[in-house]
């Protein structure tokens, strides 16, 4: 037993005696092991402080499938415009689109790290769906079509797919049905006896808009979960205001309403001086305060960005150039650069 104890003790210190003269310096590699460690904690804390635009995000397209706009819904409730590559399958782009709406546990986890989630309940299935030479689509839906939680999540459900369908060219309205019937409404109230078309999306009231306001979409930027951000179709009453685009823009620069998770990425005092439509081509003059920005190009790109997409709603602009007290602006390639910009296709983009 002696002996045997003996044995290990010398076992041990032998080890020992390699392990101390293999290494020049153990408190140095020991110091070496926890600066590693600082390091690699340094850059994930660099790394989280990165913002991801999914705006600017852009992936090569995988064979057999289309780029198509699906509408998520993010943590507040408001509806986001997302272009994702969705496989062509046997039943359809448009089904699959609305597969793709439908809540499951892999979807969830995908779409959670930007703060977005399914808006359909779980387990709906697609009985068949049908596009008219009218441009009318009649959607035969599953009975866990109407199992929605409240009647916020249903409205926002039904818009969500409303939405997701007519960004199909071919498709202006949509007709529910549950299993092969029609339906007047749903399990907490919201009317689907009509066809249904687009009103308005996110819709912000205003305060003294008029009896005859008119609705105009604008686009603001939003954060959602971890480092990604996004922007967020908002509709606004304006009235007093005879161009349209002009209304656009003021509402834009108005800001959203007070309280709002939504940012506007304008300098403070950032004024219309002028809007003009030509031959496609939209011509917008801004004030001088539009270049408070410190040298922040990320907040130039937004927005131009936030411009160009607020724009793009009136299907007569193809191009925009921007003007910063009547003059472009040289040696740049932000705002006021002396060239003409395309409107965006999508808005966001995730994959």
């Amino acid at each position: 037993m002696m002996k045997r104890r003996f044995a290990l003790i010398v076992a041990v210190v032998f080890c020992c005696t390699l392990v101390l003269t293999s290494c020049t310096n153990p408190l140095s590699s020991l110091r070496e092991f926890f600066n590693k460690k600082t390091a690699d904690k340094e850059m994930v804390q660099q790394t989280d402080k990165a913002t991801i635009s999914m705006s600017e995000l852009q992936q090569e397209q995988p064979e057999n499938t289309r780029p198509t706009v699906m509408y998520y819904k993010d943590g507040e409730g408001l509806l986001i415009p997302v272009m994702r590559y969705i496989p062509k399958g046997d039943l359809g782009i448009a089904k699959s689109a609305i597969n793709a709406l439908v809540y499951s546990t892999e979807s969830f986890e995908n779409l959670k790290i930007a703060g977005l989630m399914p808006t359909l309940p779980k387990d709906t299935k697609v009985i068949g769906a049908v596009v008219k030479e009218t441009g009318l689509a009649v959607v035969d839906l599953s009975k866990e079509f109407t199992t929605f939680s409240s009647k916020e999540a249903e409205e926002i459900g039904v818009k969500s797919l409303l939405y997701t369908l007519t960004e199909f060219p071919n498709i202006k309205s949509i007709q529910l049905k549950i299993d092969g019937k029609s339906v007047d409404t749903l399990t907490h109230g919201t009317k689907v006896n009509t066809n249904l078309k687009r009103t308005e999306i996110n819709l912000q009231s205003q305060v003294n808009s008029g009896d005859k306001a008119a609705k105009v979409m604008v686009y603001y930027q939003k954060k959602g979960s971890g480092n990604y951000t996004y922007f967020v179709p908002v509709t606004k009453l304006v009235s007093g205001y005879t161009n349209s685009a002009e209304a656009a823009l003021y509402c834009l620069l108005e800001g959203p309403v007070a309280g709002s998770n939504i940012l506007s990425p304008f300098p403070e005092g950032t004024k219309i001086l002028g809007v003009r439509v030509k031959d496609g081509m939209a011509f917008v003059d801004f004030s001088n305060e539009i270049l408070n920005t410190g040298g922040d190009k990320s907040a130039e790109r937004a927005m131009i960005k936030a411009i160009t997409l607020t724009l793009r709603e009136f299907s007569e602009i193809t191009k925009v150039k921007i003007f910063v007290d009547g003059k472009t602006i040289e040696n740049t390639d932000g705002i006021g650069a002396n060239e003409y910009l395309d409107v965006p296709i999508f808005v966001n983009y995730f994959e």
